[in-house]
């Protein structure tokens, strides 16, 4: 879309991060953490998110009139509103502060994600790392920058020599036993326990690939995009092209396709 400027959405998702994310991070009281479902503790919201995210809609609806914001938070409380991703109108998807539980427990690294869709394509990614102050842009068919600076994938090495993350039960929690073992061969494995944050490191050439189980479109919708201008590769499990709009599971990003095809042939467990 012409009339979109990233800049103008970057410079709102800076202001927002920084009166609504940055100021309570660290200084969250017992009543600013709550389990979205009583019980689980790894599946958090905090004051944060949800004022943050109240604000991202607000201002990315006001700064572009026609179109639609919807984000993590309210898709939880009302399911049926990512509907919205099969209308004309374009949505804006938010995920105000992705690594929560990190941020809850006053730990790095967390992100904010804003992307644009039109019609379950996502057209403008953007990753927001706060606390390293880095600010990634991907434009559908016009490259990736972090910062101004044009971002590049690593290139292409050696299992041995690989520096990744992987989710062991991204082919199910029955193969994990038998996927995990195989992490022993690769060079280095980290878990930020923020999706943002490691295509961060992906579009930046910081880490070679990243396996992914669960995929919600407002955490790898902006990510997927912004790996993809960077020159990345990212398929589904079962190689299907992965549009980021869509709940589904299993997502491999690599260098290219043929470093696609060996990650994937020797994780596959069966």
């Amino acid at each position: 879309m012409s009339h979109i400027d990233p800049e103008k959405v970057a410079a709102i998702i800076r202001t927002v991060a920084e009166d609504e994310i940055l100021s309570r991070f660290g200084a969250l009281g017992s009543s600013d953490i709550i389990e979205k479902r009583p019980g689980n503790a790894g599946n958090l919201v905090t004051t944060a998110d949800i004022e943050a995210e109240k604000i991202l809609i607000r201002e990315l609806q006001i700064s572009f009139p026609g179109t639609v914001a919807i984000g993590e938070e309210t898709i939880e409380n009302d399911p049926s509103i990512i509907g919205a991703l099969d209308g004309e109108a374009p949505v804006w998807l938010i995920d105000p502060v992705d690594g929560t539980s990190n941020f809850a427990a006053g730990k790095e690294p967390f992100a904010v994600l804003v992307s644009l869709i039109i019609k379950r394509e996502t057209i403008l990614g953007l990753i927001y790392s706060p606390m390293t102050n880095e600010m990634a842009i991907g434009s559908k068919g016009e490259g990736a920058f972090c910062n101004g600076k044009s971002m590049r994938v690593a290139s292409p090495v050696s299992l041995e020599k690989s520096f990744g993350s992987a989710h062991a039960s991204a082919w199910g929690r029955e193969y994990r036993d038998i996927v995990r073992p195989k992490f022993d061969n690769f060079g280095k494995m980290v878990n930020y326990h923020c999706a943002g944050f490691d295509f961060l490191r992906l579009a930046c050439g910081d880490k070679h690939f990243s396996l992914y189980r669960t995929l919600h479109p407002w955490d790898h919708a902006a990510g997927v995009l912004l790996h993809k201008e960077a020159g990345g590769y990212s398929a589904l499990l079962n190689g299907d092209f992965y549009s980021g709009a869509d709940k589904v599971y299993g997502l491999l990003s690599t260098p290219d396709k043929e470093y696609w095809n060996s990650i994937n042939a020797y994780l596959r467990p069966h």
